[in-house]
């Protein structure tokens, strides 16, 4: 699964690396690969076109047992992207 965000400044990339650094979730850098709960994902952010493009995003056990999704995963992102965003 490929999704991209648009109008992502660094300024919304640094805040939701802040959203998720609180949930104990590291973004280093403007790619890479995230893992935690099983909930995985590659991602990439690029300054000059201001996207961030999240692949190879999968859930599986535990985030699982509790209902957790990809969709749902997508909706939390957008949600804090959102709220980064000011909207």
């Amino acid at each position: 699964m490929t999704k991209q965000f648009d109008q992502i400044s660094p300024t919304v990339f640094d805040c939701l690396a802040a959203k998720l650094k609180g949930q104990g979730i590291e973004m280093t850098g403007h790619s890479g690969y995230l893992s935690k709960n099983g909930i995985s994902l590659d991602y990439a952010f690029s300054p000059e076109n201001q996207t961030l493009t999240i692949e190879n995003l999968e859930v599986g056990f535990p985030a699982s047992m509790i209902g957790m999704n990809t969709d749902k995963v997508i909706d939390i992102l957008e949600k804090a992207i959102s709220d980064c965003q000011g909207n």
